[in-house]
């Protein structure tokens, strides 16, 4: 899988990069480690802005033993590394995870005086010198003592922001004790601004009103460009129907039954009898098609959840009413085409996979609200691809739905810029903005600068 190298300066260029404010109170910490980089890999590429350090030396595209997703890791002799400034308690862990060719550390160390926390990931072959590695870990580990004596007292300026959107640069306590994260996004490169909205295709209408940043970037942007655009008068429900029957259906006298794993076809009998239903609803569909009509129990909140309260569909609606150009980046017959084209073991696992996880629903629902709530990436990208980490025969269903996916958008988010202009409006889904391959780092790779955007708390409503 060929994945975009990220934009960086040239070499033993530190600079700071993205407009960084040279009195910014994590700058100590992250030059003692550009320092410390540039000593054992003189070569490395490092870029440094305020609230970001990122370094990296000899790394290439690879598939994590852990998640079985591609991921960028260092080769032999080389070093990848990554921190961020947060502030507040860490909400992780520190742990070391071993990836076979190389291992990745994770530290999240807290300065109680400055009320903030660095999240850091460094990964490295294990022939990487151990001085190297206990130096990274000593300077991170008392980087409260090189900030300055009084975060409130040192604060960072604030950088000035378009309209509602605030930029995240501080550590500042104050400048943060109001605000918490979205699931939104602003990617800048040059005079080009692409807003990234991570989405749910189906919510409860206590979702609504959104944060003010969201719509008033929306507001402001020139074109709406979404998955698929459910909204055209142009989609063919007859059409639809024919791709279904050509790729969703079997060729009688072949049926379902004969198709299923002893396993699958024992699960998928106890949900009809949970269901009330028969094989002869099924029979004529295939494995794909008949997780797409599955029904998934209506209880607790999920009862309250609605197609027609979707966050896409939301802003679908509001381009129509404000005569905002809308594009897509997919047609229903790809999107149709997907599961189809996974293997018939693949479907097979996959059916029986839902069908064990359906009692699971209302928690895994209740879990992507909390993220998408919380702006939390990392809880999204768990749920999002523990099917395949959980069962690895998933893996191509993952590859195919979010990570090829997701490079496709990310090519064509560019030449979009070029044709309908800047700012531009992407809303897809959540899943598709988190991890190595999302389109929040795909874009950093390209060169874009992307910063996640805060939203008044006091504007916010506990849904």
């Amino acid at each position: 899988m060929q994945l975009v190298a990220i934009l960086f300066f040239c070499l033993f260029n530190i600079e700071p990069a993205y407009g960084q404010e040279p009195g910014s109170p994590t700058k100590p910490v992250f030059d003692e480690v550009a320092k410390l980089v540039k000593a054992f890999f003189p070569n490395a590429k490092i870029v440094q802005n305020a609230s970001k350090l990122r370094f990296e030396y000899k790394v290439a595209p690879q598939i994590s033993t852990s998640t079985h997703l591609a991921v960028i890791g260092p080769k032999e002799g080389g070093i990848l590394g990554e921190i961020e400034a947060e502030s507040g308690v860490p909400t992780t862990q520190p742990k070391t995870q071993n990836e076979y060719y190389y291992l990745t550390v994770c530290m999240v160390p807290y300065s109680a005086s400055h009320n903030c926390h660095l999240k850091a990931k460094l990964s490295y072959p294990s022939e990487t010198s151990p001085d190297f590695v206990d130096k990274f870990k000593d300077i991170l580990k008392d980087f409260g003592d090189t900030l300055p004596a009084s975060a409130d007292d040192k604060k960072v300026p604030e950088a000035k922001s378009s309209g509602a959107v605030e930029r995240v640069q501080s550590v500042s306590t104050k400048a943060k004790e109001t605000k918490h994260k979205l699931f939104f996004w602003k990617a800048t490169k040059g005079a080009d601004v692409v807003y990234l909205l991570g989405t749910i295709h189906a919510a409860p209408p206590t979702l609504y009103p959104l944060a003010p940043e969201i719509e008033s970037a929306f507001d402001s942007s020139k074109c709406l460009l979404v998955e698929v655009n459910i909204a055209k008068a142009k989609i063919d429900p007859e059409k639809v129907r024919s791709l279904v029957s050509t790729s969703g259906k079997y060729t009688p006298p072949d049926k379902l039954s004969k198709h299923l794993s002893p396993g699958t076809k024992s699960v998928f009998e106890a949900y009809l009898n949970w269901a009330g239903e028969t094989w002869e609803i099924y029979e004529a569909y295939k494995p794909w098609y008949v997780r797409e009509l599955i029904s998934v129990p209506r209880r607790g909140d999920l009862s309250k959840m609605s197609k027609s309260n979707g966050i896409d569909l939301h802003f679908l609606k509001k381009a129509i009413t404000l005569k905002k150009p809308v594009d897509e980046f997919e047609t229903i017959e790809f999107q149709l085409a997907l599961d189809s084209k996974l293997s018939e073991d693949v479907q097979d696992k996959l059916l029986q996979v839902t069908l064990l996880e359906m009692k699971d629903t209302e928690q895994t629902m209740a879990s992507i609200f909390q993220a998408w709530k919380a702006g939390d990436m990392e809880q999204m990208e768990k749920v999002a691809v523990h099917q395949s980490v959980d069962n690895p025969a998933l893996i191509p269903f993952t590859m195919a739905l979010l990570n090829n996916r997701n490079l496709a958008m990310a090519s064509k988010i560019e030449p979009f810029l070029k044709t309908k202009g800047s700012p531009l409006f992407v809303a897809v889904g959540s899943a598709h903005m988190v991890g190595e391959t999302g389109l929040v780092n795909l874009l950093r790779k390209k060169g874009f600068e992307v910063e996640q955007i805060l939203t008044d708390s006091s504007q916010s409503r506990a849904r």
